[in-house]
């Protein structure tokens, strides 16, 4: 009021005070209306309504906000799933081993009774007839120095090589003494004097044999899958009398 510098200034303000007063005045003697006091009851109860509605949509909220996080975390497991399925796919080596069965098979002495006494190995179809390929696990676990360069494939391929050798050498001493040619009768004989006493009941070649029934050449890395052999328990060396013998565990 004291702002007011002329009359009609003076008399808005108090026009505006007075508009004020009759306002509130209509507004305290609402109370005693009752369409007033029902029109507060409903607004009331849909207020009500509207807390129980927001209350149960905030907990579904929650409840879509666990799932979703539950479901990334799934998407996420199911990716690397994949992954290490396409990896596998991919890596997947072309000869997958077959573990041989544990079944022993009786080596006979050799003695001149041997044309009487065939020694045949036990055969599996698909495998190898002595040795058995290296898995996948076996040949992985094999220190980086033994490997070098070595792959998978090329250490059962020797292997492969290895068996063929077992196979001829005793598929000659399976043989009749009376249908030995020379050559073969004469290798008879030399089986004989590289038996020791730590050979009996073991299948065992030298390096002769590898040479003469293999095309294998016994090369730095033909020796270093042999010590890998020994290393993963497929041979194991028996020495003496002058020879190196590669036995089958």
């Amino acid at each position: 009021m004291m702002n007011c510098s002329t009359l009609d200034e003076l008399s808005h303000h108090f026009l505006s005070q007075l508009s004020v007063l009759i306002h509130a005045q209509q507004l305290s003697g609402a109370s005693a209306d009752d369409s007033f006091i029902q029109l507060v009851c409903n607004l009331n109860k849909s207020l009500d309504e509207i807390y129980k509605i927001l209350k149960v949509m905030r907990h579904r909220v929650n409840e879509a906000k666990i799932q979703l996080g539950q479901n990334e975390e799934l998407n996420n497991q199911l990716k690397t799933l994949a992954e290490q399925f396409q990896h596998a796919l991919d890596n997947v080596p072309s000869r997958l081993s077959k573990l041989k069965p544990q079944h022993v098979v009786p080596v006979m002495p050799l003695q001149d009774s041997v044309d009487n006494r065939k020694m045949e190995p036990a055969v599996h179809s698909n495998e190898c007839n002595y040795l058995r390929f290296l898995t996948v696990q076996e040949f992985e676990s094999v220190p980086k120095y033994m490997k070098g360069r070595l792959t998978y494939d090329k250490v059962n391929h020797t292997v492969e090589l290895l068996d063929k050798a077992y196979t001829e050498k005793y598929k000659i001493l399976s043989q009749k003494k009376a249908t030995l040619n020379d050559m073969n009768r004469k290798r008879c004989e030399n089986y004989r004097s590289q038996e020791i006493k730590e050979t009996k009941g073991v299948h065992f070649i030298v390096e002769k044999d590898i040479t003469e029934f293999t095309s294998l050449k016994l090369d730095i890395n033909a020796r270093n899958i042999l010590t890998i052999l020994r290393h993963c328990g497929v041979i194991h060396e028996i020495r003496g009398g002058g020879h190196v013998r590669f036995g089958v565990v």
